[in-house]
């Protein structure tokens, strides 16, 4: 028998970091599988280092991580069952779009995991081999023939902890986890011996606190409308996040001395001070930290970033902070929830400076309001950012309305059509929104959308490093991959 876990690459851009970052949410199923089934061949494929694989495994399980890369998925489904796969789907697109995507891709798609998919997916697997008893799989989904309905089973009520996945199986990769190091090095920083991804929380603070309340005067949500993140608030144990990190280094057998990066997906590092300080405090303790040059990567909002918080970043061996500043106009990020403003903008700079922390800048058009001036602000704001010095990137979007995010309902108010879709084509979509919620930019969308796709672009211009298109195809980008 044999499973093979697909991650697949954007169909509409791509990122910055793409085939550098292992897919650590197969990793965690995989591992889980393994553990309980080492008789059962169970390989990780990763389409950024091999496109023309062929799914011919028993079950396939695909990972529907985003609505940029759902297209992809949708094709890699239809190959796999082409060759007679199970086909299973897992990630945020397919836990929010369950019912529109088993009820118009049935035929391609066997069953969808909702959620967090270790547990599930060894039930599944465990049903598969025996009973076929799919009612027994917690968070489970399919469509039933027989009462033409998708059924879906309760979710499993236990609390999900990353750390009882550890340690990971990386000899599930089918690709090596230096072709990773080797492509972060080549397209990224060359002076990097390793990279590992290491959480130290999951889930928003920001989104967290605002989530309960209604919407501010003036907002069209309560939080980031674009954001369609659904880890709850949890933070590791500190000894944990170090002992994970020192264990990957020696399994990897990481001399002393070893240049090592931890990119940490959490979230946002902004209200997590506190842990911040017992991660130092742990760091001091530990003789063999201190034997590696250790840097971390974190994301953070920019009213997070005040001078205790910077000091505190840099303790603990922050090299980049991938920062969410998203809009340079104030009355887009009121409207939009974002939290932030232009005065935390200005500080956060002044702090990365000041605390040498290298900026890996987050910059999105076409929020709710956008216009003419608010373009203008974004690009001069992005101009400023080039000059400051400690400019890593500038990782550009085209907002994107995804499942589960407050745009998406909205839109679907204004559309209710777009409620039946399981695949919502980017620039379609984007249309859309552009007419309802963006109509100061043109009385013609198309036009709108080129106008944003033009600042965008100039905007990817002034990236000194790795370039990014999230929600169109950067011109840059392309440019390099006829090179």
């Amino acid at each position: 028998m044999k499973i093979d876990l697909v991650c697949v690459p954007s169909d509409m851009g791509h990122g910055a970091n793409d085939g550098s970052y292992y897919p650590i949410g197969l990793l965690t199923i995989g591992t889980h599988l393994k553990k309980h089934f080492p008789e059962i061949d169970i390989e990780i494929i990763d389409v950024h280092h091999d496109p023309e694989y062929e799914p011919y495994a028993d079950i396939i399980g695909i990972s529907a991580s985003s609505t940029l890369n759902y297209g992809n998925v949708l094709k890699m489904a239809e190959k796999a069952k082409k060759n007679d796969a199970i086909v299973i789907l897992g990630g945020s697109h397919a836990s929010e779009l369950t019912k529109q995507i088993l009820t118009n891709r049935n035929n391609i798609i066997d069953f969808i995991i909702r959620d967090k998919g270790e547990q599930a997916f060894l039930s599944f697997v465990e049903q598969y081999i025996s009973s076929k008893d799919y009612y027994l799989v917690p968070g489970l989904s399919w469509f039933d023939e027989s009462q033409e309905k998708v059924v879906s089973t309760p979710e499993l009520n236990l609390e999900w902890k990353y750390d009882d996945y550890l340690p990971l199986d990386f000899n599930l990769l089918q690709t090596s986890i230096q072709t990773y190091w080797g492509n972060f090095q080549k397209t990224i920083n060359s002076s990097y011996d390793a990279i590992f991804i290491v959480f130290t929380h999951f889930g928003c603070g920001y989104k967290h606190r605002r989530a309960k309340k209604l919407p501010s005067n003036g907002s069209i949500s309560s939080y980031c409308s674009y954001c369609s993140l659904k880890n709850e608030l949890s933070t590791r144990q500190p000894e944990n996040i170090i002992n994970e990190a020192l264990n990957l280094i020696h399994e990897f057998k990481l001399p002393h001395g070893s240049k090592i990066l931890l990119k940490c997906y959490g979230d946002n590092m902004g209200p997590h001070y506190n842990l911040l300080e017992e991660i130092e405090h742990q760091i001091s303790i530990s003789e063999e930290w201190n034997q590696y040059e250790i840097s971390w990567t974190f994301y953070m909002q920019s009213n997070y970033l005040t001078v205790k918080m910077a000091e505190k970043l840099k303790k603990v061996g922050t090299e980049y902070l991938f920062i969410g500043f998203d809009s340079a106009n104030e009355r887009i990020q009121k409207i939009n929830a974002l939290g932030t403003n232009n005065f935390s903008h200005n500080k956060c700079i002044k702090n990365c400076v000041d605390y040498n922390l290298n900026i890996q800048a987050a910059m999105m058009v076409g929020c709710a309001g956008e216009n003419l001036e608010s373009l203008q602000n974004n690009l001069a704001f992005a101009e400023r950012l080039n000059e400051i010095g400690n400019l890593e990137r500038i990782n550009t979007s085209v907002c994107i309305v995804m499942p589960g995010a407050p745009n998406y309902d909205l839109l679907s108010n204004k559309e209710p059509w777009i409620k039946s879709l399981d695949y919502l084509e980017t620039e379609t979509i984007q249309k859309f929104w552009i007419k309802h919620f963006c109509p100061e930019l043109s009385e013609y969308p198309e036009e709108g959308l080129m106008l944003l796709y033009k600042c965008v672009n100039e905007i990817d211009r002034l990236s000194p490093g790795p370039h990014s298109s999230m929600g169109y195809l950067s011109e840059i980008a392309q440019l390099q991959e006829t090179l």
